[in-house]
């Protein structure tokens, strides 16, 4: 018997497993009767592996289904982080434009108040020497720029010219101790020789002892030279030392131009 068994146990195996689901099939039967014997040994034969394979199936479509949400959520996201991306550097492009228009628009309402021919310039570089105060220019001689022009924007004076190629050119700024500008009092028309200090201050050198100068008082450009059209601001006198003796007074200024936030610059290539 064990012999034919362990013979026939591939197809015994077969049959068994073709009689649990239709033992399983009896067992589901809607018709209101007891358990059989073989209805409860089918039961107990299935039932562990009905609870096995439905955990499974259920695990599996669970996992798949939220892995393909996470997946698209994760696309969505990446998608959402990229416009948004997108639409931040829109923004900002059209706040620097709308800055920028701002700034050429009081340009234009500049060069039409003081009747001068110019060329509009955005400066390239800054020198980083302690000893030399300048910037670099986009315009050069192919543009009209010649050395010893005047550089100003709407805020003031800012230097002169000194040196030109063909596409570029260098701005000696009032911060620079070799600069010279004419300038006066608008108060008390006080005058004195503007030159640089620090990298922030400047100085009217030459005014005159006896001249009525304080603290708050607007310096304007004399237009003596032919350099500087008049009436330009220069800066603000900010700190005024008199001594007991000695012919002139010491005077600190504070451009008017805000040298850390210059972007575009006047030259003045002629005056009407």
């Amino acid at each position: 018997m064990l012999k034919l068994l362990k013979q026939y146990r591939f197809y015994l195996a077969i049959l068994a497993f073709l009689l649990i689901p239709i033992l399983s099939i009896d067992t589901g039967n809607r018709t209101p009767r007891d358990f059989q014997f073989y209805d409860r040994a089918a039961l107990a034969i299935t039932s562990p592996f009905q609870i096995a394979i439905n955990w499974f199936l259920d695990t599996a479509v669970n996992t798949y289904q939220n892995y393909i949400l996470l997946w698209k959520t994760h696309q969505e996201n990446n998608s959402l982080v990229e416009e948004n991306g997108k639409l931040v550097n829109t923004i900002l492009n059209l706040r620097e434009l709308e800055q920028e228009n701002i700034r050429l628009r009081n340009i234009l309402q500049f060069k039409e108040n003081y009747k001068m021919q110019s060329v509009v310039a955005r400066v390239i570089a800054k020198d980083v020497s302690s000893e030399f105060r300048a910037i670099r220019i986009n315009r050069g001689t192919a543009d009209g720029i010649d050395s010893n022009q005047a550089v100003l924007n709407v805020e003031g004076v800012i230097g002169k010219v000194f040196r030109v190629t063909e596409h570029t050119a260098d701005v000696v700024t009032i911060l620079d101790p070799m600069s010279a500008v004419d300038a006066y009092i608008m108060r008390s028309r006080a005058r004195g020789i503007v030159e640089g200090l620090t990298d922030t201050l400047c100085q009217l050198k030459f005014a005159l002892r006896v001249d009525d100068i304080q603290p708050g008082d607007i310096l304007l450009s004399s237009g003596l030279g032919a350099n500087f059209p008049k009436a330009i601001p220069v800066g603000t006198v900010i700190k005024v030392t008199r001594k007991s003796f000695g012919v002139t007074q010491k005077v600190e200024v504070k451009p008017s131009v805000d040298f850390s936030k210059l972007e575009e610059v006047i030259v003045v290539t002629k005056q009407e």
